[in-house]
């Protein structure tokens, strides 16, 4: 298993969205967390991606357009988050860490 893996900003039901709301996909992906009750932490050292990620505030997703993210089976995760597994509220499926091969993210 190689980790991480897919492009959720280039998932067909998000960039349907996206146009639908007249936001990025990113954007759409920011604003579901959010909804989801999540602290996001979007990273930018370009001032317009910043500001671009602020701009989650002024639209909602629906329930059914959160239905439908949810089906979105491309999934990644930027940070494995494996000290809190075990926690009550730990939100992935516990995973063999030792399995997962590291990869570099190039820009």
């Amino acid at each position: 298993m190689q980790w991480p893996e897919g492009d959720p900003l280039s998932d067909p039901v998000v960039k349907e969205l996206a146009a639908k709301h007249n936001k990025t996909p990113a954007q759409i992906l920011l604003r579901h967390l959010i909804q989801r009750g999540m602290a996001v932490i979007p990273k930018s050292v370009k001032p317009e991606r910043v500001k671009e990620n602020m701009a989650v505030f002024d639209f909602t997703l629906s329930q059914d357009e959160m239905d439908k993210l949810k089906s979105v089976k491309t999934r990644t995760r930027l940070f494995l988050f494996d000290v809190a597994i075990g926690h009550p509220f730990y939100p992935f499926e516990e995973v063999d860490q030792s399995k997962l091969k590291m990869v570099s993210m190039k820009v």
